[in-house]
């Protein structure tokens, strides 16, 4: 008796689903009222698409990576000064020097409290100056006075590492 049951139940619990899904549900369609623009009252002007356009703005796009100082020396004829070309040689403090085989560099403190990595052959100081040689243990700097294209005199400044650092 209680298999015959349990053989029912199974039977009607798969026939149920069955049974259920054949029925087609109805759809109710909600009818949607088509609102008329307005008449537009400006006419646009016509416009000729025969005639030539010729545009008054020219489109410069630059390499958003390029330094801005080489892209203003290469645009104009005069030398743009670079920020370690603000102040006098005496101001700069030499915080730190790397040497390397593959080449050296230093840490120089500007004046504005801002930290720049020179090389060798960089130009730093009011003068023009260039450094020529870094050592372990300072920097040396050459300005440059010319007149008339001519070398009138040279000038060679160290910039040493505090004592305090080489301690």
């Amino acid at each position: 008796m209680i298999k015959r049951l349990l053989i029912f139940l199974a039977l009607a619990a798969l026939l149920f689903p069955l049974i259920s899904c054949s029925k087609k549900e109805e759809v109710q369609v909600v009818p949607v009222k088509k609102v008329a623009a307005p008449p537009s009252k400006v006419t646009p002007p016509a416009i000729n698409i025969a005639a030539p356009v010729e545009s008054t703005v020219e489109v410069k796009q630059r390499n958003p990576f390029q330094s801005y100082i080489l892209l203003m020396r290469a645009e104009g004829s005069k030398k743009v000064k670079g920020p370690l070309e603000c102040c006098e040689l005496g101001l700069f403090k030499l915080q730190a020097v790397v040497i390397g085989q593959d080449g050296s560099f230093a840490l120089v403190l500007a004046p504005d409290g801002k930290r720049y990595i020179v090389r060798r052959g960089d130009v730093i100081g009011a003068m023009g100056g260039r450094i020529i040689r870094i050592e372990p243990k300072s920097i040396i700097v050459r300005e440059v006075n010319t007149q008339d294209g001519k070398v009138i005199s040279s000038n060679d400044t160290e910039l040493r590492l505090p004592a305090e650092k080489l301690q």
